[in-house]
């Protein structure tokens, strides 16, 4: 009569090989390179709609705007089609992760926590954090003023400006919503104390609505390096568009782009 130790050693030995079996038959993840977008002739592009970087056409869903333009001038180079997938900053890592775009040229701050799931190009601009309220308000002067449990601060999803006040303001209530445009109508329709947003979406919102400020002495908190992202597996693809990267900036084409929409951060170039 077999013990029960050696029928449990016999069941542990068949598990052992459907395990090594299963890891020998398992698909490896494939990265995906630049000569196989060539041989699709087709470079699909994730965009987040964002200042003058990346500008949908509310009438015709068309986009323009200096990533966008840069984009196609890469394209036109190497000879393949732009395709653009609008994503938002919540979501585009996973567009990247499961394939449906092969670079994301939306205007990403990298980070470390994110690159650890995605690759970043090299910087394009420095970006930081603005709080703006309703003129008049001067609760506001320091970070520390936004730890309250009794105001509501306006925030975007899946942005790093989230992340900053959720450290600087573990009390405050959050009103987040899903861009920056609507980040900064939460202050500009009183549903919120306190809007956070990038500095750029900030400054615009400022200059075309009459009754908001800046707050926190208008300061710039935090700036982050703002750059393209790839999937995680894809070298090759990283490797060129770095150097696409690089040339558009050597040739003097990022710098055109951005003097023709008049870029907000032509003073903040990460190079």
């Amino acid at each position: 009569m077999i013990s029960k130790a050696r029928r449990i050693g016999r069941v542990l030995s068949v598990l052992f090989v459907v395990v090594a079996l299963a890891a020998l038959t398992a698909t490896p993840v494939v990265a995906k390179t630049m000569s196989d977008i060539k041989k699709a002739g087709v470079f699909n592009l994730g965009v987040v709609p964002f200042s003058t970087d990346v500008i949908k056409d509310p009438k015709t869903g068309k986009y323009k705007g200096i990533f966008v333009e840069a984009a196609r001038y890469i394209c036109e180079t190497i000879k393949v089609k732009c395709v653009f997938k609008e994503f938002a900053w919540a979501t585009f890592i996973a567009g990247l992760q499961s394939r449906q775009i092969d670079v994301s040229i939306a205007s990403t701050y990298s980070k470390m926590t994110r690159a650890l799931v995605v690759n970043f190009s090299r910087p394009l601009y420095l970006l930081g954090y603005k709080a703006v309220v309703k003129k008049g308000d001067t609760r506001f002067k320091t970070p520390e003023d936004l730890n309250n449990p009794n105001i509501t601060i306006g925030v975007t999803a899946g942005t790093g400006d989230l992340a900053w006040v959720k450290k600087v303001a573990p009390k405050a209530k959050l009103r987040i919503v899903k861009t920056e445009d609507m980040t900064m109508l939460l202050i500009v329709t009183g549903k919120v104390d306190i809007s956070v947003g990038d500095s750029i979406a900030a400054n615009h919102a400022i200059e075309t609505q009459s009754g908001i400020e800046s707050a926190l002495g208008g300061r710039i908190y935090s700036k982050n390096m703002v750059a393209w992202a790839v999937n995680k597996e894809d070298l090759d693809i990283l490797f060129f568009v770095n150097t696409a990267i690089n040339q558009l900036i050597s040739s003097g084409k990022l710098m055109e782009l951005a003097k023709k929409y008049k870029a907000p951060w032509r003073n903040d170039l990460a190079f």
